[in-house]
């Protein structure tokens, strides 16, 4: 049996054809031009242009019978519809800070913080579509006052493949309306934002699918009324891909953003505002956590200082030769915080810094911060889920030997891989496999490999003093 999987992210297209005895068969990327997107908004027609070039592309390399298609779609974005469906502005996307001015102002009230937390698992943060929307309402009334629907990135492009609104409860665990105990919209955190619950989509598992309108199945090559699966969100999704749904196994991924995750089988969250709690399928929810700051530090890095000076490999071993006990410490929070502080404003930087310091030190800083902060996250997760008994590292750093053996000796665990370019992509694969027959648990997804051993106990503990200094300027540069 063959399936698709077709995820739309922050900045591509991305499809993989799957078949159930053989694995990925084939992939197709299309990047999104700077016209559709500037990494923080989306053009939603943009959008889905580049998700049926992608798609369609993979549909002509294949003489295959396609049976399923899944669909996955970043979490914590919003998109305003008019009454007839149509976009009434670009995507907001979860990078999308520019409700942190309202945010400040609900934080205030702290019994709130703690209520919408506690019924959500998401933190009043300007990452969330609740909050995002609470913020136009302020801002912009007229633009919200024409919205008869309130969407999201993924589910308009299952909007626009089948003609069906809804949303799968996995996407729907991240926007900050929905209660993460009784699995519903919930009523008093519409009153706040000012919705109705017929502005938002049906709710529905991450398996429910509607068969493909024609007009799009004769544009890219499909059968009309092929099955195509509500959308589930990246990290999730993700998750399944590595296997992680059975328990026990931590997804850790570090690309743009950086991001780990544990299935549970009931909501965890703690006291206080730190890690999150999203919806699955099947009762299962995931904790987690998640940082703004990771391979972007690096671009912004390279694109003022690193012209014309090698690229990531040249710059690794450059990296990798530095004094590590004598380097400065970067924050990671160029473009604000999420996980633990969710501080949108903390600032980032470089401190310690010395005038023998160079580019390499430099570097070797970013590399270091964007790990301590997610080592930060680590110890706060395990202390609320427990210790993983494996942890599956995909994304960038995959492809960046130096970073990723630093990531494992500051966890001192041996790191894991399916050796699977897009995890979230294969996600959605699986999820349309399963909406057609069978069960996630049991398909065959690929059997993962250790990738890195931490190399000495010595070094690991040199990173564990460097993340004690890390916690010290952490502490000390917060805003709030």
């Amino acid at each position: 049996m063959n399936v698709i999987g077709l995820e739309v992210s922050t900045s591509a297209a991305k499809c993989v054809l799957f078949s159930a005895p053989e694995g990925i068969v084939d992939a197709v990327e299309v990047p999104f031009p700077k016209s559709v997107t500037d990494k923080v908004t989306q053009d939603a027609e943009g959008m889905v242009a580049a998700a049926l070039q992608a798609l369609k592309c993979l549909v002509g390399r294949t003489t295959r019978e396609i049976s399923a298609l899944g669909l996955a779609g970043t979490w914590h974005s919003l998109l305003l519809l008019d009454g007839d469906g149509r976009p009434l502005g670009p995507i907001s996307l979860w990078s999308d800070l520019s409700a942190a001015p309202s945010v400040a102002q609900l934080r205030k009230d702290r019994g709130l913080v703690q209520a919408c937390y506690q019924k959500t698992g998401c933190v009043v943060h300007a990452t969330y579509p609740v909050c995002k929307y609470y913020h136009l309402a302020r801002t912009s009334p007229q633009k919200v006052k024409q919205a008869r629907y309130v969407s999201s990135q993924v589910e308009y492009l299952y909007q626009a493949l089948t003609g069906e609104r809804a949303v799968s409860s996995c996407t729907a665990s991240g926007t900050g309306l929905f209660n993460i105990h009784s699995l519903d919209w919930d009523g008093e955190l519409l009153d706040l934002a000012g919705l109705h619950r017929d502005q938002l989509g049906q709710l529905r598992e991450v398996f429910h699918w509607r068969g493909l309108k024609a007009s799009i199945a004769q544009e890219v090559g499909l059968k009309p009324g092929l099955p195509v699966t509500v959308g589930g969100a990246d990290g999730a999704m993700h998750h399944v891909a590595s296997g992680g749904t059975h328990g026990g196994i931590m997804s850790f991924s570090v690309g743009t953003s950086g991001a780990m995750r544990l299935a549970v089988d009931a909501p965890w969250i703690p006291e206080e505002p730190s890690i999150w709690c999203y919806y699955l399928y099947g009762g299962k929810r995931l904790v987690g956590a998640a940082t703004n700051g990771a391979a972007n530090c690096i671009d912004w890095f390279l694109d003022r200082w690193g012209h014309g000076s090698g690229g990531y490999e040249d710059w690794g071993r450059a990296a990798a030769a530095v004094d590590v006990e004598t380097a400065p410490i970067f924050l990671p929070f160029l473009y604000g915080e999420r996980c633990p502080g969710w501080d949108e404003n903390r600032p980032g930087g470089f401190v310690r810094l010395k005038a023998h310091h160079g580019p390499a030190e430099l570097y070797y800083s970013i590399l270091e911060g964007v790990l301590l902060n997610l080592y930060q996250c680590y110890l706060i997760l395990t202390e609320t889920a427990g210790v993983p008994e494996g942890i599956l590292v995909s994304g960038g750093i995959m492809h960046a030997p130096f970073w990723l053996q630093l990531a494992c000796d500051l966890l001192g665990r041996d790191l894991w891989t399916t050796g699977t370019k897009n995890d979230s992509t294969l996600g959605a694969a699986l999820v349309a496999l399963a909406s057609i027959g069978g069960e996630v648990e049991t398909l065959p997804g690929p059997a993962p490999t250790v990738v890195c051993r931490p190399s000495s106990t010595d070094r690991t503990n040199l990173y564990r003093e460097r993340f004690q200094k890390y916690l010290e300027l952490y502490q000390a540069t917060g805003t709030e």
